[in-house]
């Protein structure tokens, strides 16, 4: 069996998944883990620039959607063979993998994680990061470099972050994995990092 333990984080542009992710890396590290921090669009983005299909990530989303669908499947069995070669020469191995549980497009919701991603990543967790609605909408005003006008909206944000509990809900299901849901309240970054190593170390 492997020894590698691997947890989907997913969250809403603005609930601070990154800084969060950091500081639990810093946490479990201290605490003898080996932590990889990898995000399934880099991988998406390796694999169809390998195939010549795009450049970007702007360029993945115009792809046919039976292409998207493929790439999505190969960047998920690349993050799991990556993390497995891993653990072959390292201890107490820990993937975190930085992705959406859900994505609002033009024709409607559409899974982040659906049963060709899951099924390949075979996460012991998924683990939604949130925060209040209004301090999303607060970051991403104040973030200029990743603003998101189609998300700066309380409202919105309140039925995303419904979404996104169910889409992982569902998502977790399928493989049998664990879900948690951790606050991350504003200038509390520590406590929702401390909550995430405290998952990773109940696993």
């Amino acid at each position: 069996m492997s020894s590698v333990k691997l947890a989907v984080i997913v969250g809403l542009p603005g609930v601070g998944k990154s800084t969060v992710l950091n500081l639990a890396k810093r946490i479990l590290t201290s605490k003898g883990y080996h932590i990889e921090i990898v995000n399934f669009g880099d991988y998406m983005l390796s694999y169809v620039a390998s195939q010549g299909l795009a450049k970007n990530r702007d360029e993945i989303r115009r792809l046919p959607l039976h292409v998207q669908r493929k790439a999505q499947e190969e960047a998920a069995k690349n993050i799991r063979r990556d993390l497995e070669a891993k653990a072959s020469s390292e201890d107490k191995v820990v993937g975190f993998v930085d992705t959406h549980a859900v994505i609002k497009t033009v024709t409607g919701y559409w899974p982040g994680l659906p049963l060709h991603v899951i099924k390949n990543l075979m996460p012991n967790t998924i683990v939604v990061v949130e925060a209040e609605p209004e301090e999303i909408v607060a970051r991403q005003l104040r973030d200029k470099t990743r603003y998101r006008s189609d998300y700066a909206d309380v409202k919105l944000v309140k039925e995303l972050l419904s979404m996104n509990r169910m889409y992982a809900i569902a998502s977790a299901v399928l493989v049998g994995a664990s879900v948690n849901f951790i606050m991350n309240r504003e200038g509390k970054a520590d406590e929702a990092a401390r909550r995430l190593a405290e998952v990773i170390e109940g696993l």
